[in-house]
């Protein structure tokens, strides 16, 4: 790896991104015109990237499964950032290796921690010689993160939290020690399945979480749902859940676009306060003195 790292020039002036996320680190170190290949525009949030593949300077490089080869060799970029760990994504960067193309792989979505997730700047920010503006940022992101950990660190009453909606009746929650478990418990809720210790999702019959989500207060991250009636539809008894006959269930899709690309998943990684800020609103009502929420909404 360092053999392949010091053939990188620095600073990247060219670069392709496999993945969204990585655009959120790059667009806080202000570089966003460096980005000249990326999969899946239609995907895209950041105002900047889109205006950039309207205008041709960015170019759509097909998507993880089907790489379009002679456009990204065309681009010529000083690196390109990827992610995965299978073996077609082993091919792939071999692939560009040969071709004389450096390709760095980028493990932020294995982090369990919203902070370890953001700490990722540091990372581009060596690419882009902006280590101490990368450290600043993350600095600050990390004080007011933990400032409102702390309001509610102490908090007795804690409300009850399930997650997501059922998958071709497999219903996916997060695991105990994920990163949106720790999300939760950071924000002063009580998550349902805290006590497992899997960072992956667990793969739950419809039946054994509608027996835990009797004790649920809230239901947050329920899929592509925009309404409680979007939820019905899917299925009717998730009308009979406490938290749907009490109006206390929130999506985290606010700023998704017509392609069903969420800025949560975007922007998201560098902005956990952000996230914190809404789950808290959400979770403890009172507490964070702006009402308005940037991520989540409450579906009606």
């Amino acid at each position: 790896t360092d053999t392949l790292l010091n053939t990188i020039p620095v600073p990247v002036k060219r670069v392709v991104c496999l993945s969204t996320t990585h655009l959120a680190y790059i667009h806080s170190l202000n570089e966003d015109k460096s980005v000249v290949g990326l999969t899946n525009p239609t995907l895209v949030s950041n105002p900047e990237i889109i205006r950039q593949v309207k205008e041709g300077s960015t170019l759509d490089i097909g998507n993880e499964q089907a790489l379009n080869y002679e456009v990204i060799l065309n681009l010529k970029p000083d690196v390109i950032f990827a992610y995965g760990v299978g073996a077609e994504v082993q091919a792939t960067c071999q692939k560009f290796t040969e071709w004389g193309i450096p390709v760095v792989m980028v493990s932020e979505y294995l982090e369990s921690t919203p902070l370890a997730k953001a700490e990722w700047l540091k990372f581009f920010g060596l690419f882009y010689n902006k280590k101490a503006y990368a450290d600043s940022l993350f600095e600050c992101i990390n004080n007011d993160y933990e400032k409102l950990s702390a309001q509610v660190k102490n908090i007795e009453n804690k409300p009850s939290v399930m997650t997501s909606l059922p998958w071709k009746d497999i219903w996916y929650v997060p695991g105990g020690n994920s990163f949106m478990a720790n999300f939760i418990n950071d924000a002063g809720g009580n998550y349902l399945w805290k006590d497992d210790t899997s960072r992956e999702s667990l793969a739950l019959s419809i039946e054994s979480v509608f027996f835990e989500a009797r004790k649920a207060d809230i239901w947050i991250h329920t899929g592509m749902a925009n309404s409680l009636n979007d939820i019905i539809l899917s299925d009717p008894r998730m009308a009979e859940l406490k938290p749907f006959t009490q109006n206390r269930v929130f999506n985290n899709n606010k700023l998704s676009n017509a392609n069903s690309g969420n800025d949560f998943w975007e922007s998201g990684v560098v902005k956990p306060q952000l996230i914190l800020s809404d789950l808290i609103h959400i979770f403890h009502p009172g507490i964070i003195s702006d009402t308005n929420m940037y991520y989540y909404k409450q579906l009606k």
